[in-house]
């Protein structure tokens, strides 16, 4: 009986030893990182960050792409001007006494284009300043404008014909339009003037 358990016991030590030699030699687990904890630094671990939103999902653009949306002039479209309106014939305003097409309009104005291209109207000019009764644009100047000087451009008396409404002539580069409203455009390039029943504008505005 003595012999029977001193054999159990050596078998029971000799087993728990392999235990123990088994459990030391396995490998150490390894800790994984994670994309969600801090760093061994402290500092948390960040994705890159992101490009800038070119719009949402339904395609709206960010405020700073929007385009600028045109500026608002109060003057006439040339386009519908030469697509309806009456071309008249400059020969049909010439004047033996004087150079240049002389015309009259609706509201009372008597009005010209020179023959290097500049223009004017004189008479009682809707909203010009008191005093003034001649505006136009001449030759060489950046600006269309009152200008009292203008007279001297004028012929005496007033002009043999009147450019009626929706229609137009065009001379040296100049147009001036009689519109619905007896309103008067007339324009070389950017130097233009639009002369309303109420209001004038000039250019630029």
């Amino acid at each position: 009986m003595v012999s029977m358990r001193a054999g159990v016991c050596r078998w029971l030590a000799t087993t728990a030893c392999l235990i123990g030699l088994t459990v030391g030699a396995a490998p150490a687990g390894q800790a994984q990182p994670d994309d969600d904890v801090d760093n061994v630094a402290g500092a948390p671990v960040s994705a890159d960050p992101l490009p800038p939103s070119a719009g949402d999902l339904r395609g709206n653009k960010p405020e700073a792409d929007l385009p600028i949306p045109p500026k608002s002039t109060p003057f006439p479209d040339a386009g519908p001007i030469l697509q309806s309106y009456q071309r008249q014939q400059p020969s049909e305003f010439f004047t033996a006494s004087n150079e240049g097409v002389w015309f009259s309009t609706p509201l009372g104005l008597n009005c010209g284009i020179w023959d290097r291209g500049g223009f004017g109207c004189a008479g009682s000019i809707p909203g010009a300043p008191q005093g003034d009764t001649h505006i136009g644009w001449v030759t060489g100047n950046i600006v269309t404008r009152y200008d009292p000087l203008l007279s001297f451009q004028f012929p005496p008396g007033r002009a043999e014909r009147m450019l009626p409404p929706r229609s137009y002539v065009e001379y040296n580069g100049t147009r001036c339009a009689t519109m619905t409203d007896n309103s008067t455009y007339c324009a070389h390039g950017p130097y233009r003037f639009f002369i309303t029943p109420t209001k004038t504008f000039l250019s630029p505005p």
